[in-house]
């Protein structure tokens, strides 16, 4: 368990040494993980909210159809400064596992995401990689990291690659409560640089950190989440998320 403020504080720091400058302003964006396991499908719902106003939600569907080989469906939506609701794209993402973390621990698990949307509102469409990284370590720790390249294609797109990293740690927690044995808490930290064709100043760059929790029920329910809040001008000043899902 937690016991004292330097835990909580050596999670935000080696979250900012492991990451900085690391995607700020996505509502519903997490972390990722690499793990795949054959079988395994989950739904899920998540919301964000920000300090200006804007609110995301989004569902996905996810099924593995082998160790190494997952398909995600994404429906986005959206709703502008408390105006109405917007469906705003439908996007298809594949998971490719290339690392698998042994069961003593050893190793780590290594993925790529190659996800395409189709958006909604006759913007651009959008493709996207991201690399993701996880590793458990000294038994109750756990560190992910994310590095995301997006284009836009079709009428209207824009040149240059929108670049991204996303980072997290946390920690096992000696609770339970509320039916759950399996508590993590720890920092995330989400930063976006800009397009690839005239990166800004790190000042009008996207950079956001904040802590995050995470529940996990028998049942395969869980629940997560955080809260982040602005490193540089670029990024708001605060925004919250909370995701619900069930894996089975």
């Amino acid at each position: 368990m937690l016991k004292t403020c330097s835990d909580i504080t050596l999670l935000l720091g080696l979250a900012v040494l492991g990451a900085l400058p690391a995607n700020a302003q996505s509502l519903t964006g997490n972390v990722g993980s690499a793990n795949i396991s054959a079988g395994e499908s989950g739904v899920e719902f998540r919301t964000g909210f920000s300090d200006n106003g804007e609110a995301g939600a989004r569902i996905q569907y996810e099924h593995a159809f082998s160790d190494s080989y997952k398909l995600r469906v994404i429906g986005s939506f959206s709703q502008p400064d408390s105006a109405d609701w917007d469906f705003t794209g439908l996007t298809f993402e594949n998971w490719f596992q290339w690392a698998e973390e042994a069961d003593d621990a050893s190793g780590f698990n290594g993925g790529i995401r190659v996800a395409y949307t189709f958006t909604n509102g006759g913007d651009p469409d959008e493709a996207q990689i991201r690399f993701t990284l996880t590793d458990k370590f000294a038994d109750r720790w756990e560190w992910r990291a994310n590095l995301i390249g997006e284009v836009e294609t079709g009428d209207g797109s824009e040149g240059g690659v929108n670049l991204e990293s996303r980072v997290q740690l946390t920690r096992a927690l000696d609770i339970a409560a509320l039916n759950s044995s399996d508590w993590r808490f720890g920092a995330e930290l989400f930063s976006e640089f800009g397009n690839s064709r005239d990166i800004p100043g790190l000042e009008r760059q996207a950079h956001q950190i904040g802590p995050v929790l995470k529940i996990a029920w028998d049942n395969g329910v869980y629940l997560q989440s955080a809260a982040r809040f602005g490193l540089t001008d670029g990024s708001d000043d605060s925004m919250f998320k909370l995701f619900v899902g069930r894996e089975f």
